[in-house]
């Protein structure tokens, strides 16, 4: 049976990505090909490279985030706050120096040209600045600069890139693992925060970058009683409702996809430090799956 996994965009949650792969891995099912966005090309990308995803599951589950500061160059200029030279070492950690071609499994990413709006598809060409490009977020990353075009997330032009899958393939799986619109918690979270001036600590906000920036993170806008949404709450919010607009319209026309969500709600995009519970969700989805979808055919 020829399998398609498109892995959806997601950050912190598509860390879920590894657990899944880790379970096909251990019954040994290769997937035909993959598709992926942003942290779903990340993950994508390294398996079909022929990295060992219990390694990687090992690796992240332990991993002490602040080693992060190391890859993220933080540089603040009119162009975005990491520069990107440092990620494509941590990049190549995973996935090595290749071109998508010589990849055993199909692989197929994309990005988004912040010029023009249109996506940019990746299935050959260098593996890593595929994958850089593919997790530029807007606003975070200098876009990449790649022939001619100045790319961002590919999440913002296709967040679960179903479509790219081979048509060949007998079953193909959108996963999708957000990032989701949640008003409630959202707008719960703004009208109750402290006021400036209570003696009770103000609660802060999850989105600084190690905190390297939580200054800026921390400053509040003019009014005494309202706790505003910091800038990076206000982009993310901003991007998971173009994503679920457009991830909806690209299904209407891929309704041949098993669509696959994991129960990651409660989970923010910068949970990096709830890494192994992702994965173990991602696990436990990908056995649903294959129980499921897989062995029943």
């Amino acid at each position: 049976m020829k399998i398609g996994l498109s892995l959806g965009s997601g950050a912190a949650r598509g860390l879920s990505h590894i657990g899944l792969l880790k379970a096909f891995e251990e019954e040994g099912i290769v997937p035909y090909a993959i598709s992926g966005s942003s942290m779903g090309a990340l993950i994508g990308g390294a398996y079909a490279a022929g990295y060992d995803m219990a390694t990687l599951d090992k690796k992240i589950r332990n991993l002490d985030w602040k080693i992060f500061t190391e890859f993220f160059d933080i540089k603040i200029s009119r162009n975005g706050l990491v520069n990107g030279k440092k990620i494509e070492k941590f990049i190549y950690e995973f996935t090595g120096d290749i071109d998508i071609s010589m990849l055993e499994v199909k692989f197929s990413c994309v990005a988004t040209d912040v010029l023009t709006g249109r996506e940019v598809v990746f299935n050959s060409g260098n593996l890593i600045k595929a994958i850089r490009a593919s997790i530029s977020f807007p606003g975070i990353f200098v876009p990449q600069y790649y022939e001619d075009q100045f790319l961002i997330d590919g999440g913002i032009r296709n967040p679960v890139p179903v479509d790219l899958l081979p048509e060949e393939c007998d079953i193909k799986f959108a996963i999708d693992v957000g990032p989701f619109v949640e008003k409630e918690k959202f707008v719960g979270k703004i009208k109750n925060g402290t006021k400036k001036g209570d003696k009770k600590k103000k609660e802060k906000f999850s989105f600084s970058l190690n905190n390297i920036i939580k200054d800026i993170l921390s400053r509040n806008g003019d009014d005494d009683d309202v706790v505003y949404p910091n800038v990076f709450e206000t982009l993310v919010q901003t991007v998971a409702i173009m994503q679920h607009s457009v991830f909806e319209s690209k299904l209407k026309a891929n309704s041949d996809c098993q669509v696959i969500r994991p129960q990651l709600s409660k989970f923010k995009l910068t949970d990096f430090t709830s890494a192994a519970e992702i994965i173990d969700i991602g696990y436990e989805e990908g056995r649903k799956i294959i129980k499921e979808f897989i062995y029943e055919t």
